[in-house]
């Protein structure tokens, strides 16, 4: 299989790159950090994978356009994308001014709608788009800009599995809960700063606050192997919500 994986120069993106690499060929979507991009493309070859880094601001509709050509030039065709690019800019909703909120909503919401437009005119019966939410999609958990990109998310997935479902394409969606990585040291931050109530101190039901990287990465390979799931969100979360 042929996989785009966005977002995949560090945290979640990279970590599925890399354990996709062997049974897929990948591209290691990036949009400024090339060094990190080239060197998880690199580690997926000597895992025995085909795999190119390809550049794209998926905020920009003809970039993220240019992005899966890529993918598919340097792949050999595409068969499935896993739009994991995002940004977190948390702040209080007084102080979430104009460029703050369509920052995040366009590279979270935006952005993914934009790669897998770009991305469907390539998948052929078989193929697969897995979309990296959130809880922060039906929790309502950091702000206003981040949920409201990741609820975003979840009905986007719901309709394109019902419009490409026929074809026989398979979209579906991963909601973890916190996850180790730079992106969630910025969001326990901001919630400490504020003193927000109801993240820190719900009961994840597990021993574990967060999971690695890896744990998400797996449910990723789950959804993209298995051929009898559409239009679902997995929740990763160790219990903080239950559904």
């Amino acid at each position: 299989m042929r996989t785009l994986v966005t977002g995949a120069s560090r945290g979640v993106g990279r970590a599925a790159a890399l354990r996709l690499a062997g049974d897929h060929d990948v591209a290691v979507g990036y949009n400024e950090s090339t060094a990190a991009a080239e060197t998880v493309a690199e580690t997926a070859r000597e895992r025995g994978a085909t795999a190119t880094a390809v550049q794209g601001d998926v905020r920009d509709a003809d970039a993220a356009a240019g992005m899966v050509e890529s993918a598919v030039d340097g792949l050999g065709g595409l068969d499935a994308v896993v739009n994991n690019a995002g940004v977190v800019a948390p702040a209080r909703t007084p102080e979430l001014d104009d460029d703050r909120f369509e920052r995040v909503v366009q590279t979270n919401l935006t952005g993914a709608f934009y790669v897998t437009r770009a991305a469907v005119e390539h998948l052929d019966p078989g193929g697969d788009v897995v979309f990296v939410s959130s809880i922060g999609g039906t929790a309502g958990t950091v702000d206003a800009s981040y949920a409201a990109s990741k609820a975003g998310l979840h009905g986007l997935t719901r309709a394109l599995a019902r419009e490409y479902g026929g074809e026989g394409v398979q979209v579906n969606a991963v909601a973890p809960g916190p996850v180790e990585t730079d992106m969630n040291d910025e969001i326990l931050a901001y919630l400490e700063s504020v003193d927000f109530r109801g993240h820190e101190d719900v009961d994840t039901h597990l021993p574990q606050y967060a999971c690695e990287p890896e744990t998400v990465a797996h449910t990723v390979e789950y959804l993209l192997e298995n051929d009898y799931v559409q239009g679902e969100v997995v929740n990763v979360n160790g219990g903080m919500q239950f559904r």
